[in-house]
């Protein structure tokens, strides 16, 4: 098999001599791209996901060491090696910082290319091969979880084996806020160390961790509670503040069983107990003994009988900030709304989706009859985001802010001279200019569609968003240069940029010189 390999340098000849001079076919390696920068090697990365780079240090708009960071930082399994025409320690120190493989020095000979490169391939050999092993038992765990196939794993457990239980780490929240493919690394790095401690079996399957755990004895509640708390102290000593936040994880775990074919059901029972999540955001770890799992069919009516009423007071409580001009106090109403559910933890998830929804479409279909039609929300958008939310909690804050904003629309649809949405846009951007912004998510706040949002913020403004986001950031970059020592980069986080790079380009469009240039001024 040959192993991919990009090529980066900002010196054409260099790039070319590199990629045609050298016997790379001998060596393992096929080269699939070249670029002149770190930025473009990255977007080349992206799509070719090769097995190596091969990188200058010293290049225009990222050097090699910047992108050795970024790739560990997000491509933990490409192997890097740096090319210098320094022997300069320094870099060298750095490089071994970022988990480089070697560092190659100018003009390339070729027993230094042989030397690196062949013992690169068989390290990637290496690790295709401990990767086949582990492929081997996700794909039986993959099946008992399923319960098929179970016929050709009946000689893998011993007669001593007498309890399996499984447990399930979701992560669906944290993967909806970070770049999953490094922290997934990193959390299987950790189960993998974990699991070869208590042998244990585990699987990444979607946004979960699967782990299975059994013994000659059964695995009781008792024994396996300091366990899991032992791997999410783990999670949190490694991955720090993404961990400290007991909302972008949640452990469900199954009940035990005696035998390998009731695996499945212990593995459906830990998907039940970690949905639970929805109702209870204060547990982190559920488990499905602990839950009252028979549903009582007669709340579910009372409940919907409860919704129309709730429905009309809402709409009088609308009706009535128009008279005033002043937004309704909103969140009591939802309180009310979402009463019945807190009493009735085991209602399907679904159920309480469904009766949001019904709320959204009456209340609009109300204000419509009376000619009052919100044109400016996007129904299908906002009817969507009910499905997205992943909480009780995250529900209650969402509808009282939507129910806030018709309320704002209604007191305003008169006000022809300023858009109140662009108002409400800037103001948030001015608050939080420092995280990352984009024109999806201030359009989700507001819950208008993308296109309208940025319709009418160009309308009103004369300037695309993005732009205008930026601005504030220079803004307040400017600031900071002129009344602080900050480096420029320390400089450019803490105003929001998430690209040292981006943010000299950006400044320099707005002010006509770059930081470095503006500081000295």
């Amino acid at each position: 098999m040959m192993y991919k390999i990009i090529i980066v340098d900002d010196e054409k000849n260099i790039r070319d001599r590199l990629a045609h001079f050298f016997p790379w076919s001998e060596a393992g390696f096929e080269v699939v791209g070249i670029a002149e920068n770190g930025v473009e090697a990255l977007e080349l990365i992206k799509l070719e996901r090769p097995h190596a780079v091969l990188t200058d240090v010293l290049m225009p708009e990222m050097t090699g060491l910047e992108l050795a960071k970024e790739i560990q930082k997000s491509y933990s399994d490409i192997k890097v090696v740096i090319l210098s025409a320094y022997d300069d320690f320094k870099y060298a120190q750095e490089a071994i910082r970022f988990g480089v493989k070697g560092y190659l020095l100018k003009p390339l000979m070729k027993n230094d290319f042989f030397n690196v490169f062949t013992k690169l391939a068989e390290e990637l050999r290496e690790d295709e091969e401990a990767k086949a092993v582990d492929r081997v038992e996700e794909l039986m765990l993959l099946d008992l979880i399923k319960g098929e196939n179970l016929s050709q794993y009946a000689d893998q457990w011993n007669q001593h084996t007498q309890s399996f239980r499984v447990a399930i780490f979701s992560f669906d929240r944290l993967f909806k806020e970070v770049s999953t493919f490094s922290i997934r690394q990193k959390i299987t790095e950790l189960a993998a160390d974990f699991c070869n401690r208590y042998q244990v079996s585990f699987l990444f399957y979607g946004n979960s961790l699967i782990v299975l755990s059994t013994d000659s004895k059964l695995v009781s509640k008792k024994d396996l509670m300091p366990k899991i708390h032992l791997f999410i102290d783990s999670l949190r000593a490694n991955l720090g503040d993404l961990f400290n936040n007991q909302e972008n994880f949640v452990v469900g775990v199954g009940n035990p069983c005696t035998t390998y074919h009731e695996i499945c059901q212990s593995y459906n029972e830990a998907v039940y107990a970690y949905s639970y999540k929805y109702f209870n955001e204060y547990e982190t770890v559920i488990f499905y003994e602990d839950l009252a799992v028979d549903g009582d069919n007669g709340k579910q009516t009372q409940i919907q009988n409860l919704m129309l009423d709730h429905v009309n007071n809402i709409e009088h409580k609308l009706m009535e900030s128009m008279k005033t001009g002043e937004i309704t106090v909103v969140t009591q109403l939802v309180n009310q709304f979402f009463h019945p559910y807190r009493k009735a933890c085991g209602l399907p998830i679904a159920e309480i989706r469904s009766s949001c929804s019904e709320l959204i479409i009456i209340l609009l279909f109300r204000l419509k009859e009376k000619g009052l039609s919100l044109s400016s929300i996007d129904q299908q958008h906002v009817l969507g985001r009910i499905y997205e939310i992943d909480s009780l909690k995250e529900l209650k804050r969402w509808l009282t802010q939507m129910l806030e904003t018709i309320s704002f629309d209604l007191i305003n649809k008169d006000k022809k001279d300023v858009n109140t949405y662009v108002l409400m846009a800037k103001e948030y951007v001015k608050e939080n200019y420092q995280e990352r912004i984009t024109l999806e998510d201030i359009s989700n706040r507001l819950f208008l569609h993308q296109a309208y949002f940025s319709a009418i913020f160009k309308k009103e403004t004369g300037q695309n968003f993005i732009d205008y986001v930026n601005h504030v950031r220079v803004d307040k970059a400017v600031q900071l240069l002129r009344n602080t020592d900050y480096k420029i980069k320390v400089i450019s986080d803490m105003v929001g940029f998430q690209s040292h790079s981006y943010f000299n380009k950006v400044f320099k469009n707005e002010t006509g010189v770059t930081p470095v240039v503006f500081r000295r001024q």
